[in-house]
C-alpha cells in the first residue's frame, strides 16, 4: 500500500519550492540548449489553485516505491495542463483531476516515481527487455543543435533524458512549433548515430516491440503506458509477466 498525501492549499507554494530544491526542474531549464522553447511553452508556469484541501489514502501498487507521496493540485494552464512528477515523491496534478479523478493517470504517475526511487532497477530491466539504455555524452552530443535545441524537456526524465535504442537510435520529442510552442503538440524522431542522420520513421523494429499508438520517446514512458493500460491488455500482462 502507498499513501497518497494531498498537500493543503496553503502548504502547495512550500512543496514546490522543496520540488524545485530537489529537482531542478525550472531552474535546471533555464541552463538547457533547449531553453528557449521550453520556456515559452510553459507561459504559465504553476499557477496556485484554491481548491486542494489536505486529504490522505492509500493505494494499492505493485511495483517498487517509498511514499508518502505529495500531491500539489495546480491551476489548469500549469504545464499546458499535464500532469507531471516532481523529485521522488512529488505529483503535479491539474485541479480538474479533483473533480474527475482518473486512475489511469494516477497510475502512470506512480510508475514515473517508481522509476525515479529505483532507476537502477528500471534500466537493468530495460536493457534486458527491449535494448534501451541511457546514452552516453559523446553519444547525445552528436545530434546537431538544430535536434536538441527543440528537445521537450520532461520532468519525468530529468535524470536521463538522453536514451539509445539497440546502441543506435536516440529517440527526441520535437517541439512542433517554434513560433508557438505547446507542451502538448510535439513529434518523436530519432536520430541514428551510424548514419549521421535525424529521421521521423520508426526504425526497423521499434513499431514491432513498441507499436505505433503513442509518441513516447523514453522508455520511462512507454513503461509507464504499458503498466497503466493504456497500450492494452498485452502490453500491460507483459510487466506481470516480467518483473521489475
Amino acid at each position: 500500500m502507498i499513501r497518497l498525501d494531498t498537500i493543503d492549499t496553503t502548504l502547495s507554494a512550500a512543496t514546490i519550492a522543496a520540488w524545485d530544491t530537489e529537482d531542478s526542474y525550472y531552474k535546471g531549464m533555464k541552463h538547457s540548449i533547449a531553453r528557449n522553447l521550453n520556456i515559452k511553452a510553459r507561459g504559465n508556469p504553476y499557477l496556485q489553485t484554491k481548491e486542494g484541501k489536505a486529504t490522505s489514502e492509500n493505494i494499492e501498487f505493485e511495483y517498487p516505491l517509498k511514499g508518502p507521496i505529495q500531491i500539489v493540485y495546480l491551476d489548469g494552464k500549469s504545464d499546458a495542463g499535464l500532469p507531471h512528477t516532481r523529485g521522488k515523491t512529488g505529483i503535479a496534478l491539474p485541479v480538474f483531476f479533483l473533480w474527475k479523478p482518473n486512475e489511469k493517470t494516477m497510475r502512470h504517475e506512480l510508475v514515473h516515481l517508481s522509476q525515479k526511487q529505483y532507476s537502477e532497477r528500471w534500466w537493468n530491466f530495460y536493457k534486458i527487455h527491449w535494448n534501451f539504455r541511457p546514452a552516453s555524452e559523446p553519444e547525445f552530443l552528436q545530434i546537431p543543435i538544430k535536434w536538441r535545441s527543440k528537445r521537450r524537456i520532461n520532468p519525468d526524465t530529468l535524470k536521463t533524458p538522453y536514451t539509445i535504442w539497440k546502441d543506435r537510435y536516440i529517440p527526441l520529442s520535437i517541439f512542433l512549433s517554434e513560433t508557438d510552442p505547446d507542451l502538448r503538440y510535439c513529434k518523436r524522431g530519432f536520430w541514428d548515430i551510424k548514419m549521421s542522420q535525424w529521421t521521423w520513421e520508426e526504425p526497423p523494429g521499434w513499431v514491432e516491440m513498441f507499436g505505433s499508438g503513442f509518441n513516447d520517446e523514453h522508455p520511462n514512458e512507454i513503461a509507464a503506458h504499458w503498466i497503466d493500460g493504456s497500450a492494452g491488455k498485452e502490453k500491460s500482462d507483459f510487466f506481470r509477466l516480467n518483473r521489475i
